[in-house]
């Protein structure tokens, strides 16, 4: 994956599937242009869609990661989520392999389930968890992000 391009990044999963949107967290580009900001000399941002996203990732500014013009594969994505400083998810298939892997990072849950109910959270990935993620707020992410990051 280092490839790609040269030194640290946070990987961020603004995805979720079609039949389950209300999984997904609206505010990603808000929460990017923040990251961008306070941590773009520091950190590359990265996404890594999967098939079906490729076209939405191009609306973030980040850097999009895929081989040939192709989602990576499974072993493609492990390798760059344990290469990552830092993750941002959905629960998302990506998410629970960061929980498992006990990466740094961080999983927005709406009311379809627990973090504790699907086993998310780890030392080093936590979660928040809001009734509805349209009530969760850009800030409350960031701060939770600089948290960690330190």
């Amino acid at each position: 994956m280092e490839d790609y391009f040269d030194g640290d990044y946070i990987l961020i999963f603004p995805f979720c599937s079609a039949k389950l949107v209300k999984k997904k967290w609206p505010y990603y580009e808000d929460l990017i242009k923040l990251l961008s900001r306070e941590y773009g000399l520091k950190y590359n941002l990265v996404i890594a869609p999967g098939p079906n996203e490729i076209e939405e990732a191009k609306k973030f500014k980040t850097n999009i990661i895929l081989n040939n013009n192709k989602p990576l594969n499974i072993t493609e994505l492990i390798s760059l989520i344990k290469h990552s400083s830092y993750v941002i998810a959905n629960d998302t298939g990506p998410a629970h392999i960061c929980a498992h892997l006990n990466i740094k990072g961080l999983a927005l849950f709406g009311s379809h389930t627990t973090p504790e109910k699907v086993s998310m959270e780890s030392e080093n990935f936590k979660s928040i968890k809001v009734d509805n993620l349209k009530n969760l707020n850009i800030s409350e992410v960031f701060e939770k992000v600089k948290e960690n990051l330190s």
